[in-house]
This record gives C-alpha cells, sequence and structure tokens, in this order.
C-alpha cells in the first residue's frame, strides 16, 4: 500500500529519488526466537527484516536506513551481553553495523540500564547516534541531529550532491531514572530544524521515539507526531514508542500528517517502514516534489520460513546458544499453573505472584531501615496482554519446576523495585487512572467492547492487599492515555483494606516501581518526600530470590477486584484461545465464548455484568 503527497515543486529541473526505511522499538528482538516460550517465531526479528530491507536496497538507487529508538534491551537476548573486555561492541550496535545502518535514534527503554551503559553500548557504532531533546555530556558520542552528505543518482543517470538532515527525539520526562533532563520535543525541533536548514540541509527527516498523541500540542507531550507533523521544514517523519503501525491496512490511514509522509513501523522488526521522497532542484535549491509512506510486514506465516541468506543468525548463534541455557537454569517450582488471559476482568495468577514477592520485598525494606508500621500493598500489571504482540502474547507458565525463563516470562522489563507512602485519596486516584482504559457501559448495553484495540492493556495495574469494584456505568476520570477528564468522576466502589473502608486520608506503604512513581503510563507522580530511600533492586532480581525461597508456589487467586453489576449488560474483550483451557481455576468468572477465533487469531469473551 502506497500513500502519496505532492508539494508545488516544478517538475522542470534535476530529480532524483530519496528512499528511506525504518526500523523502530526493536527490544534487542536480533532474532526470530521467543526466549520465554523457547521456540521460533515468524513474525519479527531484525534478521527477518533484514531480508525486507535488502528487497526494498535493491529497488532504489539512494537509500538510508535507520533505527528509531528503544533497541538495546528488552528481550533476554540483551541481558547476556558478550565480555566488554573481549567484545566491546553491543550486539544490537554489531546487528545494525552489519546492516549499514545510516544513523540511530534513542528511545527512553535504551536508558533502562542507565546512562553509562547506553554510552558503552553506542560506543562501537559506525553510525551516528541521535537525540535532541535529553541533555547528555558534549563528547559522549550521542548528537542532536546529523547531516548525511551522499552522492545520489538521478534519474537521467548523473551524480548529484545531496545533503540529508536527520535528527532525532525521545519522550520527555521519560530519563528520571537515569538522572537526564530532557525538553519538549516540539522545542527542540524548532530549535534544531532552522539550524539544519541554514547549515544545508536539503531534506530533513525526524527520528520521533513518539506515538501520535493528540492534535493540539501541549507542553512535554509524550506522544506528539501530529503536532511534530506541523514543525516547518521536516519533509519525512518517523514514529515509534507505542508499538503501533501507520499507515494501517484501513483505507482512512492515508500515511500522511499534515502532509509530511510518515510511517510506525510496530515493533521488534515486525515491519519496516518505507518512505520514498522525489525531490527537484532548481536554481540549486531542493524542493519535495512528491513523497510515498508505505509498511512492509515480516511475514507471520510459520511456513514462511526466511531464506538461509541471513548471516545475523550465524553471527549471534553462540549468544543465542548461551541465553537459551542461561533461561533454562531452575529457580523454584509452582504447584499450580500461572496465567494471566484474564488479567482485564480480574482474574490474573501470574501478576499475583508478582505481586507477593514485592510485598515480602517491602516487608524486608520495612524492617531493615525501621518505617513507619504502616500497610504494605503491591502495585503491579500484565506486561503481556495480547493487544498488538497478538494471541500468544500472554504469561502463561505450566505447574512444576520454574526457570529463570519463567521470571523473565513473568517480569521483562528491567524495573526497579520502588517504595511509596500513599494516601487513601492517591490509592483512589491511582486505581482511577488504571480503570479508565476500559469503555463506558450503560444500563441494558449488551455486548460492549470492554476496551478499544489500541489502548495497551498493561496500563491496566491492580493493588495486592485492597478489594474494590469498578463501575463502568460512571464516566472515568481519566481517558485511557492518561490525561485527566473530569476531576469528579470515578468509578471506584467500596475500597477496602482488610475489610475496612479506605478512607482519605488513611496512610499506606505502597510497593510499586521506579517507572510508575516518575510518572509512567501516565499515572499519578507522589512528591518527592513520599518516595522512600530504598536501595536499588530490579524487580526480576527480588521475584528470582522470593521464588527461591519458597518451598513451593501456592497462590490464593481470589479477586482483588471486580466489576460493579450493571443491570442487562455485558462486555466483551479478546483473549488467547487457550484460555479456554484454564477459566476453571478462576470459579467466580462466568465468561461466554463470543468468537472462537476472530481474524487476528484471537478468541472473544463476553461477561455478563
Amino acid at each position: 500500500m502506497r500513500h502519496f503527497v505532492q508539494n508545488p515543486v516544478s517538475d522542470q529541473g534535476v530529480r532524483v529519488s530519496l528512499r528511506i526505511l525504518a526500523t523502530t522499538d526493536l527490544h534487542m528482538n536480533i532474532l526470530p526466537y521467543d526466549y520465554h516460550a523457547d521456540r521460533s517465531v515468524s513474525g519479527w526479528g531484525l534478521s527477518r527484516t533484514a531480508q525486507l530491507i535488502d528487497d526494498a536496497r535493491g529497488e532504489a538507487a539512494n537509500v538510508i536506513l535507520l533505527d528509531n529508538g528503544d533497541s538495546l534491551y528488552g528481550s533476554a537476548l540483551g541481558e547476556r551481553l558478550p565480555n566488554v573486555d573481549s567484545d566491546p561492541v553491543h550486539p544490537m550496535i554489531r546487528a545494525m553495523n552489519h546492516l549499514n545502518y545510516d544513523a540511530m535514534n534513542l528511545g527512553n527503554h535504551d536508558f533502562d540500564q542507565g546512562r553509562d551503559a547506553v554510552l558503552r553500548a553506542i560506543r562501537g557504532a559506525e553510525f551516528p547516534v541521535l537525540t535532541a531533546n535529553a541533555e547528555l555530556p558534549k563528547g559522549a558520542g550521542i548528537v542532536p541531529y546529523v547531516l548525511l552528505r551522499r552522492q545520489v543518482k538521478d534519474d537521467q543517470g548523473g551524480v548529484q550532491m545531496l545533503t540529508i538532515g536527520v535528527i532525532g527525539f525521545l519522550p520527555p520526562n521519560s530519563l528520571h531514572q537515569a538522572q537526564i533532563d530532557t525538553t519538549d520535543i516540539l522545542d527542540a525541533a524548532r530549535h534544531y530544524v532552522p539550524q539544519m536548514k541554514a547549515e544545508g540541509a536539503d531534506v530533513i527527516i525526524a527520528l520521533a521515539h513518539s506515538g501520535m498523541g493528540a492534535k493540539a500540542h501541549r507542553a512535554d507531550m509524550e506522544n506528539v507526531l501530529y503536532p511534530l507533523s506541523t514543525v516547518p521544514g521536516i519533509d519525512a517523519l518517523i514514529g515509534g514508542h507505542t508499538h503501533q503501525v501507520f499507515p494501517a491496512e484501513e483505507a482512512e490511514a492515508d500515511g500522511v500528517l499534515n502532509g509530511v509522509p510518515t510511517v510506525m513501523p510496530g515493533f521488534w522488526g515486525s515491519h519496516l517502514g518505507v518512505i520514498d521522497l522525489s525531490m527537484v532542484c532548481l536554481d540549486g535549491q531542493w524542493g519535495l516534489c512528491h513523497g510515498a509512506a508505505s509498511l512492509r510486514a515480516v511475514s507471520d506465516d510459520p511456513g514462511d520460513e526466511a531464506p538461509t541468506k541471513s548471516t545475523i543468525e550465524t553471527l549471534f548463534s553462540d549468544l543465542h546458544d548461551a541465553t537459551r541455557a542461561a533461561m533454562q537454569a531452575r529457580v523454584g517450582k509452582t504447584v499450580q499453573p500461572l496465567n494471566n488471559y484474564f488479567t482485564l476482568v480480574g482474574a490474573d495468577s501470574a501478576t499475583r505472584l508478582v505481586q507477593h514477592a514485592m510485598l515480602d520485598h517491602a516487608r524486608l525494606v520495612q524492617e531493615a531501615l525501621d518505617l513507619p508500621d504502616l500497610p504494605l500493598l503491591a502495585a503491579s500489571a500484565a506486561f503481556k496482554s495480547g493487544g498488538f504482540g497478538g494471541p500468544d502474547y500472554y504469561t502463561a507458565l505450566s505447574a512444576g519446576t520454574m526457570t529463570q525463563r519463567s521470571l523473565a516470562d513473568l517480569y521483562m522489563f528491567p524495573n526497579s523495585f520502588a517504595l511509596v507512602k500513599v494516601t487513601g485519596a492517591f490509592l483512589r486516584n491511582w486505581l482511577e487512572r488504571s480503570c479508565s482504559i476500559f469503555n463506558q457501559v450503560l444500563p441494558g448495553q449488551g455486548a460492549v467492547q470492554l476496551k478499544d484495540d489500541g489502548v495497551p492493556g498493561y496500563i491496566h495495574e491492580s493493588v495486592l492487599g485492597l478489594t474494590y469494584q469498578v463501575d463502568l456505568s460512571q464516566p472515568a476520570r481519566f481517558s485511557p492515555a492518561g490525561a485527566l477528564r473530569t476531576a469528579d468522576a470515578g468509578r471506584l466502589r467500596s475500597l477496602r483494606h482488610e475489610g475496612r473502608s479506605v478512607q482519605d486520608d488513611d496512610q499506606f506503604l505502597l510497593a510499586t516501581t521506579d517507572y510508575r512513581v516518575l510518572g509512567g503510563g501516565n499515572y499519578p507522580i507522589p512528591a518527592p518526600e513520599d518516595i522512600l530511600p530504598v536501595v536499588p533492586i530490579e524487580i526480576r532480581e527480588l521475584l528470582t530470590d522470593y521464588v527461591a525461597n519458597q518451598d513451593r508456589i501456592r497462590l490464593d487467586v481470589a479477586p482483588t477486584w471486580q466489576f460493579e453489576p450493571i443491570a442487562g449488560a455485558s462486555v466483551w474483550f479478546r483473549s488467547s484461545p487457550k484460555g479456554r483451557d484454564v477459566v476453571q481455576e478462576y470459579p467466580w468468572l462466568q465468561l461466554n465464548e463470543r468468537t472462537a477465533c476472530d481474524d487476528r487469531g484471537f478468541t472473544c469473551y463476553e461477561l455478563p455484568l
């Protein structure tokens, strides 16, 4: 599918075509392999995207290849890095060097292991590394933008000089854990784009690790593609961060934002973004004449095997084998299956285990630091909850031995433990944010979709230690993206701790993560004095300790929350077809199967309210 924009530049003069190829949100998925499930996959992995890159390069005379961030960390492969002394090149950087990338933007998750880790990782990069709105030390090897001076072939076979400007942005206020300040994306763009033009950029490409967002700009917007596309001088735009695809298959998605050809190439190498620009030179000045935006998807057909062409798989075979072996190390045992197929309707034994581990660590911290004797709570979400990841993208562990692979499946991100002093009012607001992802359902309405497909399920958190109900008949206090809609709106009902109604001035200690206390997912941010000083430890590390110290894992999976009854109403939601095999583990959950297998492979379940 190709979409075009035309600008009023004369067709007379020298014409040059430029093809821009882009990946985003690779999250260290170099190989088409799911280390959590210990199986090969077909629909993602940079080694599979590489074939699309080769094909797209072979079709055009002038091509550049760019990456839009969140590439360095996010899979088990990224945690088994080679010894720095023997091989100082980060695996993803080695893969990008191998594929001859021309530039790379940084995303927020590239800083998950701190600033110094990023600087070490990019040392071996044979291409520029960018970010224009993060305050990094000079000489760190990261620049706001780059001007790529290229000899290009014109349409008559002649040679021309073209200066291609590439600038990068990441989400504001997303690097607190790395102690790095950021600025607003549009402010940075308005500052640097004219500077790039003044320095001779003939065409400017913006790599924005950011989603679509609202059309109206506000300061420090996380998802800003719509307003960014209005900044004069930007000729092509590449988005990411939200793991979405644009242009989509739907006819209304035209691949153009305010006249700017735009792509969002999915995640994990699922898609290759392709932007074709046609430039005309008149009187020594280049102008954009035509632009086209499209996506190419890696095949998700298991029978469509990647050709043996891929030298990337050979290049990383030793690291792949070492990662698989490390993931199989035994940690503990569970006497019951753990899964999160029905996390959106309050049935989730997998996340319950993570919360128990967080509570256990919070007790140790409370005792060691002689903290106030306040009730302890633990908040967490199910990261693997279907959505764009597909019907197999859930956590599901069988009863029996638990390995490092099991723990990585339970908690896949390197977030760190945080402990916060909170009030009942703060908790209520926290949970209102959580349940804002759900659609409103009025009495008598049957089969209302529980949440829109584009809303990530991992935004929804539950809190162990409380019980409560969610009234979907009421409007949400926040939008699904987290913006405040109506301050006095509320869906939370019967909020209790140990059977007692929670009052606004009640106090608790809430175990959560550094990501959440810094506003990740647009959750309420606690006051700095309420964030207790704790020794840094990753959630997966404390989860490993907890599982190893238990004789056997056995959990009470009774719901901490449920939906408030609504007369004559029901909701439906997507989950894995495998959910039907474990639904009996939650006897209080009354589900009807609405569609056995939809066009995306999901089963649609209906829940009476």
